[in-house]
């Protein structure tokens, strides 16, 4: 049988249905007390409208005609009230639509940061921070629109259609039937624009993703820009994404701009056939001049909210072109999750517990080599392996691996004997402490900083984790001591002080495991010495895993582990490795050739 294959505009409407159904069970439902009252008084100001128009029949007929002076005040006093009653229900629509649409704002930034902070780290990776910005941004304020503006606005405007239609059905079923010729020309007009808006917004976001991703980056680099003299490359290129972005947003203003003019040029013709049918009538005997003036006024009256659909139709479509990517975003599953039955990661304290065992363990980042190609290792509890080898040979990817920021393509990771993948991930990642080469701190407090992943953390525990990191003097001396904002990444504080702030938050953690990417590189001589003493007393009976740069690190390293190309080419002690003239031989040669500069030189 032939598979009969639907037209994408069928498909198009039914996906945008199904976006429309999700956005309002999930986001506008669990506000539905306060999308009832703006219904509410959405039905209010309708009702209040068409009575302003109605009131001109009888205000022509007994002021005009029967010449009644008592109507001079009931009929100026019936407009003040209904103005008034129409006045309260759009304050009340307004205040409770805008309401349900800062909520859904909220709600969907705070599902989407969640997706997000969920997502594995090679996904983050893969895409630029700037984008996610404009999704979490851009989007969410599109939806809003979409809700507010559009769905709500629809409502409105076709409670107010229908009301003023009644009102010209009543005075005159004929005249009504002249003006309503038009709306289904006003319809399709409506709904091409709408789909040339809907192209143009999901271009334009693209592009103002692209603008994010670039603004970030320059920022993010800013020192190279400077040091470099690239200020003139860096505006080129946020030029280019301006000038890309202002096209597709011109496009879209375009389109939508246009359908106020065929809405008006549309809703002309109609009151001109009208007018000339109601001449018609007049003369005839059938229409009497206060029908005629309520329905008039009705028909004008009508022009806005016919208006306001052919506008509030582009901004609903641009709104579901943004809740597609907002969904995707919210929908999307991390690939690295708990086995199904994981439980906790147990470890025996110091210094029994804590070995760790990679077996056989190949690793591949998406479209290049091997990271990692057969890798076999242990490091014993409590003891101290050192890992070294040339940039790419491997060493940051086992860490990747051991903390599961990456799934191995094959191989076990075992620690204390336990498959890391049969235990939650949450367990496995309170048993290590890592502290990087590039500490990063994120623009809160020092203390706060100190006490990452520790929420219950005392003010003495803070300061005796800092004290032993040899960076209590020097946070003492800020403006707010303990209290002071570190500023973007930290940057505030020089490189060393961000470093030892990072070790401190390392020794608060008290992990059975310690991951440590050189961790005093940037410390001067001094405060080197104080660290290596404090690191000395925190790895005491812990298992600790460095990526070794200095010589010092792999003098007292339990094992060193040479790793080339993803492999583990050479093990054993400083001594043993110098005697079998390796590459650690090789390595060791090259970066120490003077006595002098060995205590800083890179071995890793």
């Amino acid at each position: 049988m032939n598979r009969v294959e639907k037209p994408e505009e069928s498909e198009g409407t039914a996906s945008a249905w199904a976006l429309m159904a999700r956005l309002f069970r999930d986001y506008v439902g669990p506000r539905k007390g306060a999308l009832i009252l703006a219904v509410l008084c959405m039905a209010g100001g309708a009702a209040t409208t068409g009575i302003l128009a109605w009131i001109l029949d009888p205000a022509v007929k007994t002021i005009f005609f029967e010449k009644r002076t008592d109507m001079l005040l009931y009929i100026p006093a019936a407009v003040v009230a209904v103005v008034f009653l129409r006045g309260a229900f759009n304050y009340g629509d307004s205040t409770y639509n805008n309401e349900v649409g800062q909520g859904i704002v909220a709600d969907t930034q705070r599902d989407m940061f969640r997706a997000l902070m969920a997502s594995d780290l090679e996904r983050l990776n893969a895409i630029h921070s700037g984008k996610f910005v404009s999704n979490f941004i851009y989007d969410a304020t599109m939806l809003r629109e979409a809700v507010t503006k559009g769905v709500s606005g629809l409502g409105r405007e076709l409670l107010l259609l229908i009301v003023l239609a009644g009102v010209m059905l009543y005075q005159n079923w004929r005249l009504t039937l002249v003006s309503v010729v038009v709306l289904p020309v006003i319809g399709l007009a409506a709904k091409q624009l709408g789909s040339r808006v809907s192209k143009a917004s999901t271009q334009s976001m693209k592009e103002t993703g692209e603008l994010s991703s670039t603004l970030s980056e320059m920022l993010d680099g800013r020192r190279i820009v400077k040091a470099y003299g690239l200020e003139e490359h860096a505006i080129a290129r946020a030029d280019e994404k301006i000038a890309r972005r202002l096209k597709y947003l011109l496009r879209g203003i375009r389109a939508r701009a246009l359908s106020v003019p065929v809405a008006d040029f549309v809703g002309g013709l109609a009151i001109a056939g009208v007018v000339f049918y109601a001449g018609y009538e007049g003369i005839a005997g059938r229409l009497e001049l206060n029908q005629f003036a309520s329905f008039l006024a009705a028909m004008l009256l009508v022009q806005q909210p016919v208006r306001n659909l052919s506008q509030l139709w582009t901004v609903t479509t641009e709104g579901m072109a943004a809740a597609e990517r907002v969904f995707d975003l919210i929908d999307s599953k991390p690939h690295i999750v708990d086995a199904p039955g994981a439980s906790a990661l147990r470890i025996a304290p110091p210094p029994l517990g804590g070995r760790v065992a990679f077996k056989d363990v190949k690793f591949s980042y998406a479209g290049a080599a091997a990271a990692v190609n057969g890798v076999t290792l242990e490091v014993p509890a409590g003891k101290k392996v050192a890992l070294v080898g040339p940039s790419g040979s491997g060493k940051s990817t086992l860490f990747n691996l051991l903390l599961r920021f990456y799934e191995r393509d094959s191989g076990t990771i075992e620690i204390d004997g336990q498959n890391i993948r049969d235990v939650t991930i949450a367990s496995l990642r309170r048993a290590m402490a890592l502290v990087t080469q590039d500490a990063f701190l994120f623009d809160e407090s020092v203390a706060a900083n100190i006490a990452c992943g520790i929420p219950n953390a005392s003010i003495d525990d803070i300061i005796a984790a800092a004290k032993g990191a040899a960076a209590h003097e020097f946070i003492s001396a800020l403006p707010n001591g303990y209290d002071t904002i570190v500023g973007e990444g930290g940057l505030r504080l020089s490189g060393g002080q961000r470093q030892r702030i990072s070790i401190a938050r390392a020794m608060l953690r008290n992990a059975p495991i310690l991951l440590l990417d050189e961790a005093t590189s940037a410390l001067d001589t001094e405060n080197e010495r104080l660290v290596q003493d404090a690191l000395k007393r925190l790895m005491k009976g812990r298992t600790t895993i460095v990526i070794a740069h200095r010589l010092s690190t792999v003098l007292d390293a339990d094992r060193i582990c040479v790793l080339e190309q993803g492999r583990v080419v050479e093990q054993g002690r400083h001594e043993e490795l110098i005697a079998r003239g390796g590459l650690y031989t090789r390595l060791y040669q090259h970066d120490f050739q003077d006595d002098n500069a060995r205590p800083t030189a890179n071995v890793g």
